[in-house]
């Protein structure tokens, strides 16, 4: 059955995709280009891939040997040939982004890496013919290699299963927040045996790595969910000749979802889950995410920048690919992260990361712009973006008559791009283009009685909710009449009455007093910039599968 309150968005998302196949059926002559495979040509094959990023940790006494049990979803065709790198450099979140300048103070010590095939069966990964290898710090990348006994079937999920080490009081790097409901683990221990027995027993994660408090939470090195190293990006042999994207993104690509809200095949934000769809017509696009939270056009491709470019893709083209890039063609989502009072300036920072691809790949470069989606206020800010009528624009950001729409009718006009997909519209309220869906619009019910004690000092830290929702909502409600604040939610159990005890992240544990039966919503917006789950639901499932036509020369 389908929960109440989500409805509304899952219609939306099954709509879009039968109007594209009534489009398709009443053309008759719709499909994508023949597709001209290259069986030999390593080629992106992993969803939910990350760099190392964001800060440094620290191995501590009885934790230097560690390991994250991570999984992927595979592309719409079968692979083999897995190659699969991993680096001794982290990037930069936020600030400088995407410098790659957060850097263990030692190498990347790999004991043992596996590939975890869906059919139970285990498989090395080697360096060199080797089980172990380093990954040297700050500069090197450890390549490694596995080919299965048959090839992986289309669309599977598989696992990583990678055994590193340090000295304690060394620093290391990592790009994964383990995702509890998909079955990814992490575990330390303090040496090698040990923490492989944890891996057999498939135990659960150690508390310290994979504590309840910090679970799906962003933050610091002493806030966020710790951070597992592992590859940063999967590649793999067996390529059917369709598009294949690499994005220059920044954090609207999926940093609005941290663990609890991935999808089954690990995809996050609105651009994963859009090109990981398989359409019957268009199929799904394999990718891969150059950038992260905080990426300016203006730092990509450029000085501290270039590791990913000479380290790992022209690493893979021209000693694994003869030549050739990991890559069909460019998806430019950054810039807004360059954003500047005169639209001119604002879009030569987007227009000249694009120049210095083609300088460097070749003028005739596929590239497909992205507009830039608005920054909205909450007006007043205790109405927490519930209402349309709580939106509020500044002229930097509106999208409708301010600089944002003089920057995007640039990008829609230049001819560094062969196509443009227009993001604005898919992501705004049919009320208000520029303006994006608010909770008002997504009503589930009421909060069962009220959470916590009620004295306005004691913090609570579970809810009572009507229905069972989608982990790592965002839940809004009514705390007080005309008065509304969120939560979200990171675990569920079951009550057997038709009732669900949500826990909320520890994060947001506060001690808010809230009235008897308050009214529910489901949030879109998290910060004004970043959506919530529903909110990228919402845009995903509103952006035409047939925008894969741009994907073509």
């Amino acid at each position: 059955m389908t929960p109440i309150g989500i409805s509304k968005i899952g219609v939306g998302i099954n709509e879009a995709g039968r109007r594209n196949m009534q489009w398709a059926t009443t053309v008759g002559r719709v499909q994508h280009p023949p597709w001209v495979p290259d069986p030999d040509r390593y080629m992106p094959a992993a969803t939910g891939i990350h760099w190392s990023q964001g800060f440094t940790q620290t191995y501590a006494t009885g934790l230097k040997y560690q390991c994250s049990k991570l999984f992927f979803g595979s592309p719409g065709y079968p692979t083999n040939n897995f190659l699969v790198p991993f680096p001794g450099f982290g990037l930069t979140d936020g600030g400088n982004a995407p410098q790659e300048t957060i850097n263990p103070n030692a190498d990347m010590l790999l004991d043992e890496v596996n590939f975890l095939h869906p059919d139970g069966n285990k498989y090395p990964i080697l360096f060199g013919g080797s089980v172990a290898a380093a990954a040297t710090a700050a500069t090197g990348v450890a390549w490694g290699l596995v080919t299965l006994p048959a090839d992986l079937p289309a669309r599977s999920i598989y696992g990583v299963e990678t055994f590193y080490h340090g000295m304690v009081g060394n620093t290391y790097i990592g790009g994964y927040r383990c995702q509890r409901h998909r079955g990814e683990k992490y575990w330390a221990a303090g040496d090698l045996a040990s923490v492989k027995a944890l891996a057999a027993a498939n135990a659960a994660s150690t508390a310290d790595r994979d504590p309840d408090a910090r679970y799906n939470c962003l933050g610091n090195v002493s806030t966020s969910q710790p951070l597992a190293y592992g590859p940063a990006q999967i590649f793999a042999q067996g390529w059917d000749g369709r598009p294949v994207a690499m994005v220059l993104s920044d954090s609207l690509v999926e940093r609005q979802e941290l663990a609890a809200s991935a999808d089954a095949r690990r995809n996050m934000g609105v651009l994963g889950r859009f090109l990981d769809v398989e359409d019957e017509v268009w199929g799904s696009t394999p990718h891969i995410f150059m950038g992260l939270p905080g990426a300016k056009s203006q730092n990509e491709l450029a000085t501290n920048a270039l590791k990913r470019w000479d380290s790992f893709l022209d690493v893979v083209k021209n000693t694994y690919n003869g030549g050739l890039n990991p890559w069909t063609f460019v998806i430019d989502q950054c810039g807004r992260n360059d954003n500047n009072a005169t639209a001119s300036t604002w879009a030569n920072f987007k227009f000249a990361l694009v120049d210095r691809v083609k300088t460097r790949y070749g003028a005739g470069t596929h590239v497909v712009g992205i507009t830039i989606q608005p920054t909205v206020t909450s007006n007043p800010s205790n109405q927490n973006y519930h209402g349309l009528t709580n939106i509020a624009v500044v002229t930097l950001w509106d999208a409708v008559a301010g600089t944002l729409k003089t920057v995007n009718d640039l990008i829609k006009s230049s001819s560094r791009y062969a196509s443009v997909i227009d993001i604005v519209p898919y992501w705004s309220d049919d009320r208000a283009l520029g303006k994006p869906p608010t909770p008002e619009l997504f009503p589930i019910g009421n909060v069962v009685g009220h959470p916590g004690n009620q004295d306005g000092v004691t913090t609570w830290s579970t809810i009572v909710l009507p229905l069972q929702v989608p982990l790592g909502s965002r839940i809004q409600f009514e705390y007080q009449p005309g008065l509304y604040t969120s939560r979200t939610i990171q675990a569920l159990a079951e009550n057997g009455d038709g009732t669900w005890t949500g826990t909320v992240n520890g994060d947001e544990v506060f001690a808010t007093n809230v009235q008897d039966n308050a009214p529910l919503f489901y949030m879109t917006h998290v910060d004004g910039i970043h959506e919530a789950l529903h909110g990228i639901l919402y845009t995903a499932g509103r952006i035409p599968q047939a925008e894969k036509q741009k994907f073509y020369p």
